[in-house]
C-alpha cells in the first residue's frame, strides 16, 4: 500500500428543480454518473456488458464503472477505482434552492481519469439526476454544480478544484497516502475503537449474511478490498500475513453494538433487476490488542468495506479510545 493513494472530492450543487433520490442515494448517484458516462463516451452500444468489447482494454468507461481485467484473478469482477460518498440522513427529496453535497474518492492510477469524471458531472446537471417525477413533467430533477474541491481529512488540507464561476478545472493534488496513515495511526495510540456506519454495510462470512458488525468478518472483507485495490491499481500488492492476523482477529472483542439493520434495495435498469443493498448501520466499538489492524482501518475509512462500496455502501468513520 506504499505506492496506492486516495483522492476525495466533494461536489456542492445547488437544485434547480426538485431531486428525488431513492433511500440509496450513493446508489442513485453512481446510476447516473454511468449512464452519463457511458452515453457521452461509449462507441460501442451494441454490446450490453464491458467484458465482450473488443475495446474495454483502452476505454475510460470499462476503467471506471465496469472494470474488466482479462489478466486478473477475478476476472470480469474486478473492484471499480473509486467510491462514492453520499449525502448522509432521512432526507433524499431535495427542492429547488436546496444544496446538494456528495463525495468521489479515486484510488491510484484512477486519478489520470479525473477529466472525465467533471465532463460527467456537468453531463448530470444536463441529464438530470434522480426519479422521473410527474412535478417534473416526467423527467429527472436538475442541479447546477457550484463547485469541487479536492479534501484529505487526515491532514486538514482542502483545495478547490473547479468552481461554477471559473471555467478552469485544477487536477486534484491532495492524495492520501500510506505514510499519512500511519502518522494517523501514530496519534491513536489506543487499545480500543469506535467505528461508526455511516451506510449500509452489507457483510458475507462463508456464504452467511452477516447482520451485526462483528470484527473478524468486518476485517477479512475489508483485507480482501484492499489487497483487490492494491493489486489493481498499483504496483505494489497488500503483502501480509493474513492467516495470522485474522486469528488475532478473533480476539478483539465487540464490547458495544449500537447499531441497527436497515432493508434497502436498489434497481439496475441495464441489468432489469433488483440488488439487495440492506446493512448495519450506527456506532460498533472494539476492545482488545488493535495494533496491528490500526492501518487497515484507517484505510478503509477512504476505501469501504463489504458489498457494493462502489456505489456508497460500507463507509465508516473510525474514532479512538485513549489506553
Amino acid at each position: 500500500m506504499r505506492h496506492f493513494t486516495a483522492h476525495r472530492l466533494q461536489f456542492a450543487a445547488e437544485v434547480q428543480t426538485p431531486i428525488e433520490l431513492n433511500e440509496h442515494q450513493g446508489s442513485a448517484i453512481r446510476g447516473a454518473l454511468f449512464h452519463v458516462l457511458r452515453n457521452q463516451f461509449c462507441v460501442q452500444h451494441q454490446y450490453d456488458a464491458c467484458q465482450p468489447c473488443p475495446l474495454h482494454a483502452g476505454c475510460p468507461v470499462s476503467f471506471l464503472l465496469a472494470t474488466v481485467d482479462d489478466e486478473a484473478q477475478r476476472g470480469a469482477d474486478v473492484p471499480r477505482p473509486y467510491t462514492i460518498e453520499p449525502p448522509v440522513g432521512n432526507a433524499w427529496r431535495y427542492a429547488p434552492g436546496q444544496t446538494l453535497e456528495f463525495g468521489l474518492t479515486m484510488f491510484a492510477r484512477a486519478l489520470n481519469l479525473f477529466p472525465y469524471v467533471v465532463v460527467a458531472s456537468h453531463g448530470l446537471q444536463r441529464e438530470g439526476l434522480g426519479s422521473k417525477t410527474q412535478s417534473n413533467g416526467w423527467r429527472r430533477g436538475t442541479f447546477a454544480l457550484r463547485q469541487i474541491w479536492a479534501e484529505n481529512s487526515l491532514t486538514g488540507e482542502r483545495k478547490q478544484v473547479m468552481s461554477g464561476d471559473d471555467p478552469l478545472v485544477s487536477v486534484p493534488d491532495v492524495p492520501i497516502t500510506h505514510e499519512q496513515i500511519t502518522r494517523a495511526v501514530d496519534d491513536l495510540a489506543c487499545d480500543g475503537v469506535s467505528l461508526t456506519f455511516r451506510t449500509p454495510t452489507r457483510l458475507v462470512d462463508h456464504g452467511v449474511l452477516v447482520r451485526r458488525p462483528l470484527f473478524r468478518p468486518l476485517l477479512q472483507r475489508l483485507f480482501e478490498r484492499l489487497s483487490a485495490l492494491a493489486r489493481a491499481y498499483c504496483d505494489t500488492p497488500l503483502e501480509l500475513d493474513f492467516r495470522g492476523l485474522l486469528e488475532l482477529a478473533r480476539l478483539v472483542e465487540l464490547t458495544e453494538d449500537r447499531t441497527q439493520w436497515v432493508e434497502l434495495d436498489s434497481y439496475s435498469t441495464r441489468r432489469n433487476a433488483h440488488t439487495p443493498l440492506g446493512g448495519f448501520l450506527g456506532q460498533a466499538t472494539y476492545q482488545g490488542d488493535l495494533r496491528p489492524f490500526l492501518p487497515w482501518l484507517v484505510w478503509g475509512q477512504f476505501t469501504h468495506v463489504g458489498k457494493d462500496a462502489v456505489k456508497g455502501s460500507g463507509w465508516y468513520t473510525l474514532t479512538g479510545a485513549q489506553a
